[in-house]
């Protein structure tokens, strides 16, 4: 734990980033931040992030600090139409668009400072702006460490995926979630696992033809009935295909449909669903547990709109927008308070907020979601 004795202005004055870096490693606050992510810190991201740390364990509700992951869409639209997925069923609210440049250089030349990690993807297949290179270089020229996940079911342009893995990508994750086609598409409708196969062996190409750690390419299965019976040799893949990660995720999924999606391994099922033993960051039904969400992290969608958590699709639900404020003035913002206050002092709540109708409690049945997916909304 923090030593009580060590505030905020205290750690403001620290500047010695082994120092921070020490006192980070002894509270296990670097869980919060993926390890690939370690090497971009600096003094100020660093400082940002341990106050943000302590603030979090203090259920503080106005913040100095500021999120150090963001999460912004370069578009909504896909290829594919998952059936868990709002933008699979065609079932989002929200309209589709495209996240323009200008909008994005906005929020890296704001966030530049104290923001580590920058995910380029939400609700659509982030390729599918044309000027996702372009935003991908603009956050490495300014030391933000990107990551976005494809399904790299698209046959692309010559020459695209040789831009992509020099464009100064830091992660890029691939969800595979079947070993043949059949077993692919029950998931990945309208996908080709043969096209995910060719782009993927076409990246480790080039990657090793121009001796590149980066980005790291990180492969992942979703575990589902399906494809249980093909966990095994999808681990193989490590060193079939020489990429960096395999692992196997946990889906998510409306509580309330069919259960037909889930594994029969337990072990594979968020403890948070009815007869799963995984452990879960969400809070069961008339349990009360911290979100990490509203003292870390902000999603901004492509049109500005600002919600508190990447499970949310619902323009309904939006904080604010980006476009007519800045991250800082909506950090702290009525919203923000109230949905943190959730979590704290609940005489702060001056709004009910969808935090304040979720309580971290995700994977109730109680919540409502978006058509059949495993998305919420107010």
């Amino acid at each position: 734990m923090v030593d009580k004795n060590l505030d905020i202005k205290q750690i403001q004055n620290i500047e010695s980033f082994d120092i921070l870096k020490k006192i980070c490693e002894e509270n296990n606050f670097f869980k919060y931040i993926n390890k690939f992510a370690l090497e971009n810190l600096d003094l100020k991201k660093i400082k940002n992030f341990l106050i943000a740390c302590i603030e979090e364990q203090n259920y503080s509700t106005n913040l100095t600090s500021l999120p150090y992951k963001l999460i912004v869409d370069p578009t909504n639209a896909c290829n594919l139409g998952c059936p868990l997925c709002p933008t699979g069923l065609g079932a989002s609210e929200r309209k589709k668009g495209i996240l323009k440049f200008g909008d994005f250089k906005r929020i890296v030349d704001e966030s530049k400072d104290y923001c580590i990690e920058l995910h380029l993807y939400n609700w659509g297949e982030p390729t599918l702006n044309k000027d996702l290179l372009k935003m991908i270089n603009y956050a490495h020229q300014n030391k933000i460490w990107t990551r976005i996940s494809s399904n790299m079911s698209l046959k692309y342009k010559e020459n695209y995926l040789e831009d992509l893995v020099t464009s100064g990508l830091s992660l890029l994750h691939i969800d595979i979630d079947g070993l043949d086609q059949e077993v692919y598409e029950k998931y990945r409708k309208k996908g080709n696992l043969k096209t995910v196969l060719n782009n993927l062996e076409e990246i480790i190409k080039i990657k090793k033809d121009k001796s590149l750690n980066k980005p790291v390419v990180e492969i992942a299965m979703l575990a589902m009935r399906q494809n249980e019976h093909q966990h095994n040799e999808f681990m193989s893949f490590k060193k079939k295909y020489n990429v960096d990660v395999v692992k196997i995720d946990k889906i998510q999924h409306n509580p309330n449909m069919d259960e037909k999606w889930l594994p029969t391994n337990k072990d594979l099922i968020y403890k948070t669903y009815e007869g799963g033993t995984a452990s879960s960051n969400s809070a069961k039904d008339n349990e009360s547990k911290q979100c990490h969400w509203p003292w870390s992290s902000m999603v901004i969608n492509y049109d500005g709109g600002v919600n508190p958590c990447c499970i949310i699709d619902d323009p309904n639900s939006d904080f604010a927008n980006f476009k007519s404020s800045s991250i800082k003035d909506i950090w702290n913002n009525e919203e923000y308070i109230s949905s943190r206050s959730e979590f704290a002092n609940k005489s702060e709540i001056t709004k009910k907020t969808i935090c304040n109708v979720c309580k971290n409690q995700t994977h109730s049945k109680r919540l409502n979601r978006v058509s059949k997916s495993f998305s919420i909304k107010l």
